[in-house]
């Protein structure tokens, strides 16, 4: 394992002297000088690939001890309803289901000195079980957590406006594709074997610990590489290597790449292959969480050839992003490639600056398995697809469940947002307790004609 561990890092280092020298070639070919947009002064901003930009002037930073610091916070309250899912009728029926959560972030971005930049924000996070069984009284209050939603410290090389490299390590939030309101975002997303996969209303991203590498050598290039421990997706702690790039066309057309070597080093290579008789395929070898993820995607703005003033930033936005998750195929669980490549279209209607985004997305993905992870996953940690008892795939019909859609739009008002959403997407219900199965690990929609509809208001500083 530390043998696998110092090759990654050396492949990392690698990318780092590669993206380094291919930035210091092209910095002397770019402008060096990048300023803010009016009214957009902030410590830090985020690009498509989840990198730190240095956004200087600072005039609502405070300094002690000649470090800039900003507080920054956000408190929202979210609620809705799956008002028609799977299953139906019973104990455990999913029709007119109540989902409320609220969240609170609170922390600082600090500068230490011009090439040393420190996040350190926490969430907080109250949410009630989807159902209320009197057998479990977990079940019957809200459930309280605390965690960290952004701690990361970077470091910037070369001008100082517009570094052309950035070394970060700790937990950060990351999205590459930043077009995507609900579906897709597919590397860190899914599992690799099985490849499922969920949604969170308004957080269509993934929250990732370890080290980055990130450059943006001239202004319609970034590249990205990192390393990273899984926290989301049994089994835990292994460690992954991924590269990112994204080109921009004219200001009109991006071409985004990226791949993923998930659980690529194990910390106890028994969890991440079992080698045991039940997890044998049909030609003998082990099924394994290790795999390889491919990802592309696609943007079109024609914003960049229309004039008009009356259009908004996200308007007529025409997007796309497909992966391929798991390049091997296991059969017969896994043995053809094209029922785990899930394809995304989206499309952000005209809403003309009265809403900030309206975008509408479909999904199509042929995996012909249940989208869950109770049994197989969670309980008997194997990588097979979980299928539930008295499961039949002969009346299991993946067209049921292959094309999924959502509309999401967004105002924001001053230091307020209003948030809403209605989907038939990859939602998952959470429970404080079981009974009868209680925690929902797979899709909470199944079939078409399910549906759910989410509210959000949100302030921030």
């Amino acid at each position: 394992m530390i043998q696998k561990l110092m090759f990654a890092l050396s492949i990392l280092s690698g990318a780092c002297l590669f993206l380094a020298n291919a930035a210091d070639s092209l910095e002397t070919k770019t402008d060096s000088a990048v300023t803010a947009p009016a009214g957009k002064e902030q410590l830090v901003k985020r690009d498509s690939l989840g990198t730190t930009v240095s956004q200087e002037k600072h005039a609502d930073a405070t300094e002690v001890l000649g470090i800039k610091t900003k507080l920054v916070g956000m408190g929202s309250l979210e609620a809705g309803q799956v008002v028609k899912g799977e299953p139906r009728g019973g104990v455990n029926s999913l029709e007119k289901i109540w989902y409320q959560r609220a969240y609170m972030h609170i922390g600082f971005n600090a500068v230490i000195n011009e090439r040393t930049k420190l996040s350190i924000i926490g969430e907080s996070m109250v949410h009630y079980s989807w159902t209320e069984s009197k057998d479990i009284t977990d079940n019957l209050r809200p459930i309280y957590s605390f965690y960290p939603h952004d701690v990361e410290g970077t470091y910037s090389f070369g001008n100082i406006e517009r570094p052309y490299l950035t070394l970060g390590f700790g937990i950060f939030p990351f999205k590459y594709n930043p077009d995507v309101r609900n579906l897709g975002e597919y590397l860190y997303r899914t599992g690799t074997y099985p490849p499922t996969m969920s949604s969170t209303f308004d957080f269509p991203l993934a929250r990732l610990t370890g080290f980055k590498v990130s450059s943006t050598p001239i202004d319609s290039l970034h590249l990205c590489a990192m390393l990273t421990s899984e926290s989301e997706v049994i089994p835990l702690q292994d460690w992954g290597v991924s590269f990112l790039a994204d080109y921009t066309i004219l200001k009109a057309f991006t071409f985004g790449t990226g791949i993923f070597w998930s659980h690529l080093i194990s910390v106890n290579e028994y969890n991440t292959t079992p080698k045991t008789s039940t997890n044998l395929d049909a030609d003998s070898a082990y099924y394994t969480f290790r795999g390889t993820k491919l990802m592309g995607r696609i943007v079109f703005d024609p914003k960049a050839f229309i004039p008009a003033r009356i259009f908004g930033d996200n308007d007529l936005r025409l997007y796309s992003e497909v992966a391929a998750i798991g390049l091997k195929d296991y059969p017969p669980y896994y043995k053809e490639l094209w029922r785990r490549v899930p394809i995304m279209v989206g499309f952000n209607v005209p809403a003309f600056k009265v809403l900030d985004v309206f975008s509408v997305e479909l999904e199509w993905y042929k995996w012909n398995y249940p989208n869950s992870y109770t049994a197989n996953i969670w309980q008997n940690q194997v990588p097979q697809p979980d299928l539930p008892y008295n499961y039949d795939p002969q009346q299991y019909d993946p067209r049921q469940n292959e094309l999924k859609w959502s509309f999401y739009a967004k105002k924001r008002l001053g230091n307020f947002s209003l948030i809403g959403q209605v989907a038939f997407d990859h939602t998952r219900l959470e429970c404080n307790g079981f009974q009868n199965g209680g925690t929902y690990y797979g899709d909470a929609m199944h079939i078409h004609g399910d549906w759910a509809w989410m509210l959000k208001t949100q302030f921030d500083f």
